[in-house]
């Protein structure tokens, strides 16, 4: 109910400046009908003079403007109210099929009917309308849209019907076609055979159509054009995994095509790096004097805490950090073959990637230098869109006993050191969750994702 309020007052706006425009198609909700998918786009037209006025208007109540899609005479406008979406589909200057226009502003525009607080096409042109969309881009005809042209048929006035029809692909087309709507024979229009009449009427229709083709194919086949990688990271106990796990059925219940990765310690390697990190932490636990325990042991060297551990000389020190140093490559490289070989095929595959420590685990190697961590993140591509989680200290102590404040404290000290896409204090889980799939979800639609 939120939504359609909003784009009452959206379409009431429009009827103030004058806007030359109309609803083309599956505007029933707005009149206490249809279904509730239908608010998700509004197909509409608008004259090329007023589109400025209309885009303008939707900038100021918080639409979104769409990155340019390859069909250059749609623009397309969406807002997220309560993480549910609201847009505008607009054709500027008349209703298109690939760019090719086959009912001009003049008259789409010219015979329009008042419904309320918004316009339509007169029963005319929504006929003429649903009858060529549905032969041309639907390239079948839907039970409602049958049922709507049915109604229509024996109210229209049919030399109307027939000159355009006519002039969209020809006399004898025309006849058939209104003939077969009239009989409710639906299955026996050749949609396939009329697409490519009309593409081939006229020299300009090819023309467009191939010029549409090409941006098409560098838009949605380009293979350089990857999906988006979702890094979220933080101190322990920020609650990353939470997240990702919700993140990841959320994009995955609309409609989103994801994969859930973990790049963190401790499992999912490629190099035998848990086994030779476990056996070193034991030996390292052991020559500092403490007794190893299974139940706490560290997976690997980039979990290293030797502010807990009591060094035995300024040597041990050296030896530590020059060891550790040594390391930090191999376990940049496990990474770096986990990205290419895990990650990179599911983003060349069109799947959007969520990842739990991207390279978060190299930058918080102890032992080993800032500017050589540096170096080692900047071998690897970087997120989409990076998401930091973080907390007090004490808090995250609360949440995660094992790790000590100091310890924390250090980790969102490095962390601050980097920028990100959004920074958030994990204080209402909710809220937080929204903000981030607000934030995410833009962004998709925002890219055509």
């Amino acid at each position: 109910m939120e939504r359609i309020e909003f784009i009452k007052t959206v379409l009431k706006e429009f009827e103030g400046e004058s806007i030359s425009y109309c609803i083309l198609r599956n505007y029933e909700f707005l009149l206490n009908g249809g279904k509730p998918s239908d608010i998700e786009s509004l197909d509409t037209v608008v004259s090329k003079k007023d589109y400025e006025k209309m885009r303008k208007i939707l900038i100021e109540n918080g639409f979104e403007e769409r990155t340019q899609q390859f069909s250059l005479k749609h623009k397309a406008f969406f807002k997220l109210i309560n993480l549910k979406k609201v847009s505008f589909d607009i054709q500027v200057g008349g209703v298109h099929w690939n760019d090719i226009c086959y009912l001009d502003e003049k008259i789409i525009l010219g015979n329009r009917l008042k419904k309320e607080f918004f316009n339509v096409p007169n029963n005319d042109n929504t006929f003429v309308m649903l009858l060529v969309h549905s032969i041309l881009g639907k390239r079948f005809f839907k039970q409602k849209y049958q049922r709507i042209l049915l109604e229509l048929i024996n109210s229209v006035n049919n030399k109307y019907i027939y000159d355009h029809l006519s002039n969209i692909f020809n006399k004898k087309v025309a006849k058939e076609l209104i003939c077969l709507v009239r009989n409710n024979q639906f299955d026996k229009i050749k949609t396939k055979n009329l697409v490519t009449y009309f593409l081939l009427k006229k020299p300009n229709h090819l023309t467009i159509f191939i010029a549409l083709f090409f941006r098409w194919v560098k838009q949605r086949k380009n293979p350089f054009n990857i999906a988006p990688l979702i890094s979220v990271i933080g101190p322990d106990g920020s609650g990353k995994s939470t997240l990702v796990n919700h993140l990841n059925v959320f994009l995955r219940d609309s409609g989103k095509n994801t994969s859930l990765v973990y790049t963190g310690r401790g499992r999912d390697h490629i190099l035998p790096i848990s086994l030779i990190g476990r056996k070193y932490k034991r030996a390292e636990k052991i020559n500092d004097g403490i007794r190893p325990d299974p139940k706490t042991l560290v997976s690997e060297i980039a979990k290293s805490n030797p502010n807990n551990t009591n060094k035995k000389s300024l040597n041990g020190k050296i030896k530590r950090k020059i060891l550790y140093t040594l390391a930090a490559p191999v376990f940049s490289l496990d990474l770096f073959l986990r990205y290419w070989f895990r990650i990179f095929p599911k983003r060349f595959n069109k799947n959007i990637v969520i990842t739990d420590r991207y390279c978060s685990d190299i930058i918080l190697m102890e032992n080993v230098p800032f500017w050589f961590k540096r170096i080692l993140l900047g071998l690897f591509p970087k997120p989409t869109i990076s998401i930091y989680l973080y907390n007090s200290a004490q808090t995250l102590h609360e949440r995660r006993p094992e790790e000590s404040v100091s310890e924390l404290d250090r980790q969102m000290a490095i962390f601050n050191k980097f920028n990100y896409d959004l920074k958030i204090k994990t204080l209402n889980k909710e809220k937080n969750r929204d903000i981030i799939i607000n934030h995410i979800s833009s962004y998709l639609m925002r890219n055509w994702w």
